[in-house]
């Protein structure tokens, strides 16, 4: 057992779920830089995605 309260487990998985968004979206953004296939654009999201 963890001893953690059922708040901070809720707390937990909602910070978990705003990560997953995150990631999500991130993906959504590679994929549609790949589409267009412009190797600026595609250096750019590299740089932006490396910050976080």
């Amino acid at each position: 057992m963890l001893g953690y309260t059922l708040a901070q487990a809720v707390a937990f998985l909602a910070i978990e779920g705003q990560m997953e968004r995150q990631r999500l979206a991130q993906l959504v953004g590679v994929v549609a830089v790949a589409a267009q296939g412009e190797k600026r654009s595609i250096e750019q999201l590299q740089r932006d995605l490396l910050k976080d």
